[in-house]
């Protein structure tokens, strides 16, 4: 295992059909440079299931994280960030971390849960192309690129861009 990440602490957001691969490529990668990984959910349910049907246990509920310190919040795509916008508390969550200059990664449909948060505007950023339009209406500049640094905001497009996203994520947590 690296130290590379030893003392970073780092939120990944969860629901229901996620997407596998945005949830665990940076889970696992995170965990191999040390950082710490903490799976955070709604509250709606202690267990998950991926696009695929492959679970997952929340092991924080979000109220319960939105003081604590941490570093980096990681939202995956799948159809979870459209239920993870329903929660207030996680909209907040997200909206908090930018506002405190903590490392906010998005890959795929998780740049619903930017336009949600309200963080966008002005911002350049990536998407999974279906969800673009969402991104420009809430005040981004969208580009079609594998990744997307914009300060401490990283956002990619899908999963064959995971490679690339975990680089930067683990660069600016670094």
């Amino acid at each position: 295992m690296n130290e590379t990440l030893k003392g970073r602490r780092v939120l990944i957001l969860v629901e229901d059909l996620y997407q596998e691969l945005e949830v665990w490529y940076p889970y696992y990668r995170l965990k191999e440079e040390g950082a710490e990984v903490i799976f955070v959910g709604t509250g709606r349910s202690k267990h998950y299931k991926g696009k695929h049907g492959y679970p997952l246990e929340e092991e924080k509920r979000v109220d319960e994280v939105i003081d604590e310190s941490y570093d980096a919040v990681v939202i995956p795509g799948g159809y979870a960030p459209d239920l993870m916008r329903r929660c207030e508390a996680m909209v907040r969550l997200v909206k908090e971390a930018h506002e405190r200059g903590k490392v906010v990664a998005a890959i795929c449909h998780g740049g619903w849960m930017l336009a949600s948060s309200g963080i966008l505007q002005g911002k350049t950023v990536t998407c999974f192309s279906a969800i673009k339009d969402d991104l420009i209406h809430a005040g981004a500049k969208y580009v079609d690129q594998e990744v997307v640094v914009n300060g401490k905001l990283i956002t990619s497009r899908k999963p064959d861009d995971l490679p690339v996203f975990c680089v930067e994520l683990i660069k600016a947590l670094a």
